[in-house]
C-alpha cells in the first residue's frame, strides 16, 4: 500500500478537473476531432483522457505503442476495433483495452459520426495529438515521424 501511495503522490493530480459537456482543448485528427478532457500535464504524465469524434470510415492506421496502454470506450455509433489478431464489433458501451506492444486500430464502421472515450496510460503519447493538430491526414510521412517521436510504430 505504501508503494501505491508513493506512485500516486508523484503522478496523479491533486487538483480536481471538471469539464462541462463540450469543453476541453480541441484538436483535429483523423478527419474528425479530439477533445482533451484531461491533459497528460494535468496528471504528472500518469494518464490522459480524450473524447474522439470519428467520421464514418475513419480511424488510425494499424500501429503499436511501446510504452502505452490505450483504453477505448464507445460512446456513440459503431466501431470495429482490432487488437492483435482479433477484430470485434464495438457498439455503444463496448470497452477494449489495447496493451503496449500489441498492434491495434479502430474504425468507425457506422453511417454517422461516432464517438469514443480514449484513455492513454501513461499520458505522454497524448501530446502526439497536440502536435498533429492541423496537419493533413494525407501527410503520412509527418504523421509517422511524429508517431516515431513517441516510440509508436505505424504498421500500415
Amino acid at each position: 500500500m505504501a508503494e501505491d501511495r508513493a506512485f500516486l503522490a508523484e503522478t496523479e493530480t491533486i487538483v480536481p478537473i471538471v469539464h462541462p459537456p463540450g469543453s476541453g482543448k480541441v484538436v483535429g485528427i483523423l478527419g474528425g476531432q479530439s477533445t482533451f478532457k484531461v491533459l497528460s500535464e494535468q496528471t504528472g504524465g500518469a494518464y490522459a483522457l480524450l473524447e474522439q469524434q470519428v467520421p464514418p470510415g475513419q480511424g488510425p492506421p494499424l500501429h503499436v505503442h511501446r510504452h502505452e496502454t490505450e483504453i477505448f470506450y464507445v460512446l456513440e455509433g459503431l466501431f470495429e476495433i482490432t487488437l492483435g489478431d482479433r477484430t470485434v464489433e464495438a457498439p455503444p458501451g463496448a470497452l477494449a483495452v489495447g496493451p503496449r506492444d500489441i498492434p491495434h486500430t479502430f474504425r468507425n464502421v457506422g453511417p454517422t459520426l461516432s464517438k469514443l472515450l480514449l484513455t492513454v496510460i501513461p499520458g505522454r503519447f497524448s501530446n502526439h495529438f497536440l502536435e498533429v493538430d492541423g496537419r493533413p491526414d494525407e501527410d503520412l510521412d509527418t504523421i509517422k515521424a511524429l508517431c516515431a517521436k513517441y516510440d509508436v510504430e505505424v504498421l500500415k
